[in-house]
């Protein structure tokens, strides 16, 4: 007997035997390739405004008791004149909690931002999905940009507006709104930016997230989101409870997509180009040089 006939023969007595125990074997199909993704530009390296400036007559004291009104705060802040603030989350993290974390994600994926705009995001329109106390809308603010943040939380939506009062900026506004309700309609139109930032991985379906970002978007997406490290192109669901200012802000289930995943999406809701943005420093978060975390730049 053959070689080519002795396998048949073997898949033939296994498909037998699965079917008696009510299984039915299926050959394993090779993924279909996906377009490659455009090569990272060369990016000029960018600078966060740090410690944010203070544009308005807000004295120390009045920044001191404003911060003592919420108990928790997802960013460390520090403003000119010395006045500073430390995280405080419900759950303590390393992570989370480090006062450096969001100014490495700034050096990490805004200059490729302003790479893909010409440069500048001036006079941009600039979505902040989910934009916590405002850290990133106050800086794509401070570039001059027309920026709108939602929140889901309505003491987080309060932070924004103190964070906006202390720092004396008119061109953002922060609304309280659900993911969900989430539309070019109830936002004023479409954007020429929108940034996803930390909450695909703290919604039930990274499909549907990434569809409803794309339907808001003209110009560019920022995503920036934690992924299972598998290599496989797979979607892994847990139970989250809003345990804290940075979970979900519903208990259910969430989807936590590996990177190739996350292409494979990207591909099927037909945006233009992407590319996965290089880690080009040593001085970032742990979770990003584990690649447990990482950054897309996406033109829609």
């Amino acid at each position: 007997m053959s070689r080519k006939s002795m396998r048949a023969q073997m898949v033939r007595g296994l498909e037998a035997a699965s079917a008696r125990l009510g299984y039915e074997l299926q050959p394993i199909q090779k993924p279909p390739a996906i377009r490659p993704n455009v090569v990272p530009p060369v990016v000029t390296p960018l600078e966060p405004a740090w410690p944010l400036p203070r544009r308005s007559a807000v004295t120390d004291d009045e920044i001191r008791a404003g911060f003592a009104e919420f108990d928790h705060w997802h960013y460390a802040y520090a403003f000119e004149g010395g006045v500073s603030f430390t995280a405080k989350h419900e759950v303590q993290r390393a992570i989370t909690d480090a006062p450096e974390r969001p100014l490495q994600r700034f050096r990490h994926f805004m200059p490729d931002l302003l790479a893909a705009n010409g440069g500048s995001i001036e006079g941009l329109r600039v979505l902040d999905i989910a934009c916590n106390s405002g850290f990133w809308s106050i800086q794509c603010a401070l570039l001059g940009a027309q920026v709108t943040g939602f929140d889901a939380r309505p003491e987080l939506v309060a932070q924004a507006n103190l964070v906006k009062r202390i720092v004396g900026v008119d061109n953002v506004e922060f609304k309280e709104l659900n993911f969900f309700d989430m539309t070019p309609e109830a936002l004023g139109g479409q954007f020429d930016v929108v940034m996803n930032l930390g909450v695909l991985y703290h919604l039930p379906q990274a499909l549907d997230t990434l569809e409803r970002t794309r339907a808001m978007a003209t110009g560019h997406i920022v995503l920036d989101t934690g992924v299972h490290t598998t290599t496989n192109a797979a979607v892994y669901v847990r139970w989250e409870n809003p345990y804290d200012i940075h979970a979900a802000a519903d208990p259910g289930i969430v989807a936590l997509p590996s990177r190739s995943a996350v292409d494979f999406m990207l591909e099927h809701i037909g945006v233009s180009s992407w590319y996965e943005i290089p880690l080009r420093s040593d001085d970032m978060p742990l979770d990003y040089q584990r690649r447990s975390r990482t950054s897309w730049m996406i033109t829609v």
